[in-house]
């Protein structure tokens, strides 16, 4: 049976990211990269996601996912790393993750690491895009949490760097826009 493809596109709001964070200069590199959760949204309108950030997928058997990173203008942006490759992190949610798991989600799954997340790595460092199959065993959809580190170029050409690692109570949401109230006299 051909598996089902499904497209997941990460959209991140640069410009009104790079406004929230302006008077923080130590921000945008590698070390200490923007922090983008709240100024990203998911775009698949097929696959799976649930909470409140819809920060964590829903795998179902049998299937590839294709996995994009853009601006919100429709501009890619490339994955990064701290290695020569781009990576994506993804962490399984379970009680007791385990390798042997992790071969009953993913076809030819990487090595995983401790408290059960594993990094998936490109084949090139300009990547952006990575593809995961998933095999027939999934039973209950293989739940897992993404983050990643992404790259791109200011409005002087600098490269600069934020991270997409959605948890809800980690980083307070950024205050609502002013909006001034018309009152009439």
């Amino acid at each position: 049976m051909k598996p089902i493809t499904y497209q997941v596109s990460i959209r991140v709001f640069i410009n009104e990211m790079m406004t929230f964070y302006k008077d923080d200069p130590r921000l945008g590199t590698r070390e200490n990269p923007y922090k983008a959760d709240m100024f990203y949204e998911v775009l698949s309108p097929y696959a799976h996601f649930y909470g409140p950030l819809r920060n964590i997928l829903i795998f179902e058997k049998n299937s590839v996912y294709i996995w994009t990173l853009e601006t919100d203008t429709g501009r890619k942006l490339r994955f990064s790393s701290n290695d020569d490759v781009s990576e994506m992190d993804l962490e399984m949610i379970t009680d007791s993750p385990s390798e042997k798991k992790w071969k009953k989600v993913f076809i030819n799954p990487p090595k995983m690491q401790s408290g059960g997340k594993i990094k998936l790595k490109s084949k090139s460092k300009s990547s952006n895009e990575f593809s995961l199959e998933t095999t027939g065993d999934i039973k209950s959809g293989g739940r897992i949490k993404y983050s990643f580190l992404f790259e791109f170029e200011d409005e002087d050409g600098n490269t600069k760097y934020g991270i997409v690692d959605p948890n809800g109570d980690t980083y307070p949401p950024p205050p609502p826009p002013y909006i001034p109230l018309l009152v009439e006299p």
